[in-house]
């Protein structure tokens, strides 16, 4: 069994490091400042509040791409960062990006803030219209209490709470009943992420060790002691571009999922459109396509349940060879039919030309 790129430390310089960068973000947090101008637009704009990160993150690419759909459509939007200059560079974009120094926002725009960031509308004015994007309903109160939230949940500047996935809505619509809540499809790009030619799958299993690195330790620790994983390559995907995360998973035969709570869960998503046998945990958001026909859910934190599992599969494909790329393909075809960018595009200008309009209509009553 051949690992690579193995668990990063849990101590040491990097746990140190770690510490500073908490210690930056809270200070962050208590003097990020955005201040609204009393000038009417006539041609409002959006802006996304978004994480200063340089490592790869789902989320955050989520969000480029939908200031992108809205500025191809006509509409004026912005990623909107903290520092200045900064853009994320761990994928190609030609994104509008901004800063909180030089934005110029004015009454009538819109402000878009992840639920992680949820806090800092207590540092805008009152007359700010915004939206709560929550791509990950189970980090909602990570920042702010339970009052608070449904303080923001009901102030008449809540344009609506979007989400990701039918999970995340269902769970925001029973903690806040009657907000206004709504759900885009996020979608999977196909000329990216495709099943390539299964002449190119190596006996290889990848995962990503930022999620339940833990548990992921474990059941890899339990099938090499098994000798199961002997001729098996383990790759975990760690630091990667987006390129490089997509040739990497067309390269593989099964991808281990070892989440806990996710509000979508992109990177099984996107090992599947690749062709990956996904095994492990839907985390919820990932319910509606982690499906037992062409995957193998486990329990979170179940690693005896999940090392079987992985056992199962290899066994079943050294017996059956092209097992795993049979269920792949399956996987492969419900995902890339189900979650397209058009999809996607179509949900995000719905949602935004409407909070427009109403905006409008309400500053014209």
């Amino acid at each position: 069994m051949a690992i690579v790129n193995s668990w990063s430390a849990q101590s040491g310089p990097r746990a140190f490091c770690r510490r500073i960068a908490n210690a930056i973000e809270v200070h962050r947090r208590q003097r990020l400042s955005l201040p609204i101008g009393d000038a009417a637009t006539p041609r409002p704009s959006i802006y996304f509040l978004t994480p200063d990160y340089r490592r790869p993150a789902g989320g955050i690419r989520v969000i480029y791409r939908h200031v992108d759909i809205l500025n191809s459509a006509g509409l004026r939007a912005f990623v909107l960062h903290q520092q200045p200059g900064f853009r994320c560079d761990w994928f190609d974009n030609q994104t509008c990006v901004t800063d909180v120094q030089s934005a110029k926002v004015q009454r009538g725009d819109l402000l878009v803030v992840p639920e992680v960031d949820a806090d800092l509308l207590a540092n805008v004015p009152k007359s700010a219209r915004y939206v709560l994007f929550n791509q990950n309903v189970h980090l909602t109160w990570q920042h702010v209490s339970a009052s608070e939230m449904k303080a923001l949940a009901q102030s008449p500047g809540l344009a609506g709470m979007l989400t990701v996935s039918a999970h995340n809505k269902e769970l925001l619509e029973y903690a806040f009943p009657g907000a206004p809540v709504k759900r885009v499809h996020i979608g999977i790009d196909a000329a990216l992420f495709n099943r390539g030619s299964d002449a190119r799958r190596a006996a290889r299993i990848t995962y990503m060790p930022r999620r339940g690195k833990d548990d992921a330790q474990q059941v890899l620790n339990v099938l090499h002691s098994r000798g199961t994983l002997d001729g098996w390559d383990v790759v975990a995907l760690d630091g990667l571009s987006h390129q490089a995360v997509a040739d990497q998973l067309r390269m593989s035969r099964i991808f281990l999922a070892f989440t806990h709570q996710e509000g979508f869960g992109l990177p099984a998503a996107e090992a599947m459109a690749c062709g990956n046998y996904v095994i492990g945990s839907s985390g919820f958001g990932g319910s509606e396509f982690f499906r037992a026909e062409f995957s193998k859910p486990v329990e979170s934190g179940d690693v005896l349940g999940f090392a079987r599992a992985v056992e199962e599969a290899i066994g079943r494909e050294r017996a059956q060879p092209g097992w795993c790329a049979q269920r792949g393909a399956r996987a492969s075809q419900f995902v890339l039919e189900n979650y397209t960018l058009e999809r996607e595009r179509t949900d995000v200008l719905a949602f935004y030309r409407e909070a427009i309009s109403a905006g409008a209509r309400k500053a014209a009553a």
